[in-house]
């Protein structure tokens, strides 16, 4: 008896770069989406198709969620380090990726595709080629803006595909889905603007409930003029959050002036060297990457959880729609948060219609201090944020975007499915 999960006829195949047994804020969205399919048992579970090089050792990380991997056979590899090949390799990807998905789902008698993006471009159109092969609805899951992600791409390889497939591929890929699913409104009207296919906005979830018996365990402690505030931020480091993170040093120390002492404790893997390099002469306290479950309790215990956005990225516009996968943790958690994001972000406008959160949306280094002073002061603020964000919280609960994701695809699958 195989002890891998089970699939069940009329499944949902979510196809993705990455996937339950990742650490990445997209792994552990879809993770949450999967398992309470699988607990609650209303409508389809999810089957998972990982396209991520490490696919296989993966695929063995994922617990009871069914996953399956994609390998790139060994020769295309190899061509992608010829030059004189890319422009036709990643047409070839995309036809070689759509039929390994397809004969996965005919397989599994799935009864839709959802085709991610993400890190990898070819996961949307191979999903939409192997909907038109098995006959079935394809919807696409913009967590990132898959047109920004490919202006972004065209600095690098991509710039030698061939013109016609780039140029017209994303509004081809909008037309052909049978839905669109975004993780916030700023998105969502982005996704407006390009095309009339029906759109949804599921939040990123989260376990609110988790988080309520986390408050009970850890309640909130009062602060202690003698012990330096705790800021925390929990999540990789990438040029998306750098500058404003050495800000966020730049500030504290101007604030000790102040007679304001603070620390600022970032939990997450080590970042790339460009970020290092950046970051190198700052005074932030680095802790190893820890477990959604342990970074939970992390944010419950704070004094103060730190949400940054880069104001100097050479793509604001992906800025601008970034949902945060610990955006909605941040909020769950009951801890006043700061929000250092570009005025025009998705963040900064959710805060400010609940004011829920502190924000700075200046990218200057003594408005931020002044920010930080402010909440370090005023106990009353905080607390009020704290309890505002609480409450602002439920709109991700997990449940309900749980629900929102599966009925959003049921209610435009075809009636004999």
């Amino acid at each position: 008896m195989s002890n891998e999960p089970q699939v069940k006829p009329g499944t949902i195949a979510v196809v993705s770069h990455a996937v339950p047994g990742g650490c990445s804020g997209q792994a552990v969205m879809l993770q949450r989406l999967g398992q309470l399919a699988a607990e609650e048992g209303h409508g389809p579970g999810l089957l998972f198709v990982d396209t991520d090089r490490k696919a296989l050792r993966r695929a063995r990380l994922a617990g009871d969620l069914p996953v399956e991997p994609i390998r790139v056979p060994w020769l295309l590899r190899k061509l992608n380090r010829l030059r004189g090949f890319r422009h036709r390799q990643f047409p070839w990807l995309v036809r070689y990726r759509a039929r390994r998905i397809a004969a996965i789902v005919r397989r599994h008698q799935a009864a839709a595709i959802v085709g991610c993006t993400g890190g990898d471009l070819i996961d949307v159109p191979a999903a939409i080629e192997a909907g038109q092969q098995t006959g079935l609805p394809t919807y696409l899951y913009y967590f990132d803006d898959y047109a920004v992600q490919w202006e972004i791409a065209k600095e690098t390889w991509l710039r030698d595909v061939l013109p016609p497939f780039r140029d017209a591929s994303e509004s081809h890929l909008l037309e052909q889905a049978a839905g669109i699913i975004v993780p916030n409104e700023t998105l969502a009207e982005d996704i407006y603007q390009r095309t009339e296919t029906p759109t949804v906005v599921v939040r990123n979830p989260v376990d609110t409930q988790g988080y309520a018996q986390l408050r009970d365990q850890f309640p909130r402690r009062q602060t202690d003029p003698v012990r330096p505030l705790r800021i925390v931020y929990t999540g990789s480091v990438y040029t998306a959050q750098a500058d404003s993170i050495r800000r966020c040093s730049q500030a504290i120390a101007a604030a000790a002036l102040r007679g304001i002492e603070a620390v600022l404790h970032i939990y997450g893997p080590p970042p790339d060297r460009e970020v290092q390099a950046e970051l190198h002469d700052t005074s932030i306290v680095w802790h190893q990457s820890v477990s959604p479950e342990e970074s939970a309790a992390v944010q419950v215990q704070a004094d103060l959880l730190f949400l940054p956005l880069s104001f100097t990225c050479s793509y604001p516009q992906l800025i601008r729609s970034s949902a945060p996968g610990k955006f909605g943790e941040y909020l769950a958690s009951g801890t006043p948060m700061l929000v250092h994001a570009p005025e025009d972000s998705f963040p900064v406008r959710f805060v400010s219609k609940h004011d829920c959160a502190a924000i700075c949306s200046n990218p200057e280094v003594e408005k931020l201090t002044d920010t930080i002073c402010s909440l370090a002061k005023d106990a009353a603020i905080r607390d009020r944020l704290g309890k505002a964000a609480i409450a602002a919280a439920a709109d991700f609960c997990q449940q309900r975007n749980s629900r929102r994701f599966v009925e959003f695809i049921q209610e435009r699958m075809p009636a004999n499915r």
